[in-house]
């Protein structure tokens, strides 16, 4: 029996479990299998993987997270979501409305790495957090966060840096 028939379906289930859509858990099960049958060949020598169901397992998971990390990333709705979230809290007074649009087309402008950072600042995340979503170091997050903040900064007071 192929590695492919004895473990794809229950390997896809687990990636599902994991909260990938069908489609990647799919695609997470069959490159995980791929990646099992061309180890030996990329690098021979590399030891043999012994349990392969454990390794399978390991890859698929390495493989979700990873994507999780990377949609995290890439994912634009933060910025969205803050906006709903202040235009919300800031409908009954025209004056805080007026100001938290305003704040939010700063942050538009911002370089997209730090808008990011400063959206993920500002959502309540740690600099743990958002250096783990942003993979970068601690000290870079702070720094993106310190940055975008004086530059969103200026941006409302008119003025470019």
């Amino acid at each position: 029996m192929s590695l492919r028939k004895r473990y794809y379906v229950e390997l896809a289930r687990f990636a599902v479990k994991l909260g990938a859509s069908v489609p990647d858990a799919r695609a997470f099960a069959d490159d995980a299998v791929a990646e099992l049958v061309v180890r030996p060949l990329k690098d021979p020598g590399r030891d043999p993987v012994r349990n392969e169901r454990p390794w399978l397992y390991r890859t698929v998971r390495q493989m979700v997270m990873s994507a999780r990390r990377h949609r995290q990333r890439f994912d634009d709705r933060d910025i969205g979501q803050l906006g709903d979230r202040l235009c919300q809290t800031t409908w009954g007074a025209p004056d805080l409305h007026l100001e938290a649009v305003e704040t939010l087309r700063a942050i538009g402008a911002l370089p997209e790495d730090q808008a990011h950072a400063v959206t993920l600042s500002v959502a309540g995340h740690s600099m743990d957090t958002i250096a783990e979503i942003l993979d970068i170091s601690v000290s870079a997050a702070k720094q993106r966060v310190s940055r975008g903040r004086r530059r969103l900064l200026a941006n409302l007071e008119g003025r470019d840096r």
